[in-house]
């Protein structure tokens, strides 16, 4: 041990051996919790070692000799002082490094540790930064102040964009609420203590929103349906993108009343025509696997895509790359031929808006549609097996096969306008 305690110099210091693997320790005389550690590599650096409350506390100083001995030593006493005091540098480094993180880093780090978030909402929350707060992006957290975001609220509703605005802070206020439990001080308290979107909230800024209530009606449904069997044949063979695969999405959106991206994103894989089920991977849910019952009428379109399919998704991309987005073009050609304006949302409210008008249990319209019981604590009692949804939904499909037209069974249940 005593051959690698001495007083540091420079001339021992610079003839100091390599160690055959690993790394070599040797100890200061002077600041004797200062030390020089040598790798195999012959890097050289110095460090401190002390504990911090009950707990060894190591903190790199800097590499020799780029670091003089003489600065090694003042740097040494200076985290020694923190040290003392039960601050651990190592800590008060990493604070000192967030405490200027910026508004861009922390929506990285934010979909960075969310991973589970759909690829929509990543793409969403970098779109609205990206559009209404391109100027912050370089900007500290701890610089954006309450009137900052008061003034950009309302800049956006002033231009006309009232949801946005909403949306925009909510999006802001998630990364305020993510930095409050993400970045630390020395002492392990959080950094940002205050959400400064609170003051919309104060001020009662908020811009009213109106929930949307579109649906197709019954009487809308044999039009409808007449101009999306139009689009199938008016298909050119073209399997990518085509009208026809297009015509299959938006009844395989209505029949199966499932989300717009669970539809997108529904895998072969995920499919089990011989059983009549599909497993559909719930996005809003964190990623959820559900598994749900086939009709006739959904395994008819399943088989037509199966003729067709080019690669993994049911419902493929152009030139057989990845899954196809909602297909806007297409649908407006069917909104324009029947007058009936539509979204792929609005399938999924007359799919559930159907199921209820028939009477079906309210626990079998939440797992067809993949809703979630929530804090109803009968529901929480309530399991549904899937066989059992076969009835209520093959129900739902007989509905809309008569009031199309397309079927002589169903009740037909009149809808009044919505909204």
């Amino acid at each position: 041990m005593d051959d690698k305690n001495f007083n540091f110099t420079k001339a021992k210091l610079d003839t100091l051996p390599l160690p055959d693997k690993d790394r070599e320790t040797y100890f200061d005389k002077t600041v004797q919790e200062l030390q020089l550690r040598i790798t195999s590599k012959g890097a050289k650096s110095f460090v401190v070692v002390r504990r911090v409350n009950n707990r060894v506390v190591r903190t790199t100083l800097g590499r020799y000799p780029a670091m003089t001995i003489d600065q090694a030593r003042t740097e040494a006493r200076k985290q020694l002082g923190l040290m003392v005091t039960g601050i651990d540098p190592n800590k008060a480094k990493k604070a000192e490094r967030v405490k200027g993180v910026t508004l861009s880093q922390c929506l990285t780090d934010y979909l960075s540790i969310r991973a589970s978030l759909a690829e929509s909402t990543k793409k969403g929350y970098h779109r609205m930064v990206n559009n209404h707060l391109s100027d912050w992006q370089d900007k500290p957290l701890k610089d954006i102040d309450r009137d900052m975001v008061a003034t950009r609220h309302k800049k956006i509703v002033d231009n006309g964009e009232g949801i946005a605005a909403n949306n925009v802070m909510r999006c802001l206020r998630a990364l305020f609420n993510f930095a409050h439990g993400q970045y630390e001080d020395e002492h392990g308290k959080p950094l940002f203590t205050d959400n400064p979107v609170k003051r919309i909230s104060h001020t009662r800024a908020w811009t009213p929103e109106t929930r949307r209530k579109t649906i197709i009606r019954a009487n809308e449904l044999p039009l409808w349906i007449k101009a999306v069997d139009e689009l199938r044949t008016s298909d050119d063979n073209c399997i990518d993108e085509s009208p026809a695969l297009v015509a299959d999405y938006l009844e395989f959106c209505l029949f199966s009343g499932l989300r717009r991206d669970d539809v997108l994103c529904l895998r072969w894989e995920q499919v089990e025509l011989d059983t009549a089920l599909m497993h559909p991977v719930i996005h809003k849910k964190q990623k959820e696997v559900m598994t749900l019952p086939l009709t006739n009428y959904l395994i008819a379109i399943l088989e037509r895509r199966k003729q067709v399919q080019v690669n993994e998704y049911v419902f493929a991309g152009r030139g057989g790359d990845g899954r196809f987005d909602e297909p806007k073009r297409q649908i407006a050609k069917v909104v324009e031929a029947t007058g009936i304006k539509f979204s792929s949302h609005d399938l999924r409210r007359t799919y559930v808006t159907i199921a209820e008008r028939l009477d079906i249990s309210p626990y079998a319209i939440k797992s067809l549609v993949t809703h979630s019981i929530g804090n109803d604590v009968t529901g929480g009692y309530a399991i549904i097996d899937v066989e059992r949804l076969r009835a209520p939904m093959q129900k739902i499909t007989d509905y809309f096969l008569k009031a199309m037209g397309k079927a002589a069974t169903a009740d037909i249940v009149p809808l009044a306008k919505q909204g």
